[in-house]
């Protein structure tokens, strides 16, 4: 877990910019609510945790329009806006989180948090490749450190036998 947070912060640490405070809270807040979410999910392993990812996309609704609502800007949107949402809360998030939720029944909260780093070292990857952005060496450098960390906790994790479901 160190060695991914030394990844990680080498990764984002070109991006903190001073004067944009609140982008820079706003992704520390999401970080949080992602790990006490994950807190949650190992927490309650014994019972059915689906009712918690349709009560994240509710409380990220309310906060989305308390937000808008905040900045003047309404709720009214382009029916192609709506579709790209509906398209990306169903599938990017929704059976992600979905995945995620299963997944963390039999997987221990540091493995999962580790894991869903992943979704971090591929996100530079993703946009070089389908939208033609260069990517810094930090970046590049920091995702490195981290892919490693998540191959030697994979690794690691082969020689352990996993507790089993209840």
């Amino acid at each position: 877990m160190a060695q991914a947070l030394v990844g990680m912060v080498i990764m984002v640490a070109e991006g903190i910019e001073l004067g944009h405070g609140l982008g820079n809270l706003a992704a520390l807040a999401a970080a949080v609510g992602f790990a006490a979410f994950t807190i949650v999910l190992r927490w309650g392993k014994l019972e059915d945790m689906m009712p918690s990812v349709l009560w994240s996309g509710v409380f990220a609704i309310l906060l989305g329009a308390v937000v808008c609502y905040a900045e003047g800007h309404g709720l009214a949107i382009s029916w192609h806006d709506i579709l790209i949402a509906l398209a990306m809360g169903v599938f990017q998030l929704g059976l992600g989180l979905t995945l995620y939720t299963i997944g963390s029944k039999v997987v221990p909260a540091g493995e999962l948090a580790l894991l869903s780093m992943t979704e971090v070292l591929l996100g530079p990857l993703w946009v070089w490749l389908f939208l033609g952005e260069t990517v810094a060496f930090y970046t590049l450098l920091g995702g490195a450190i981290l892919l490693f960390a998540i191959a030697v906790n994979a690794l690691s994790g082969l020689r352990r036998k996993p507790n089993p479901v209840m």
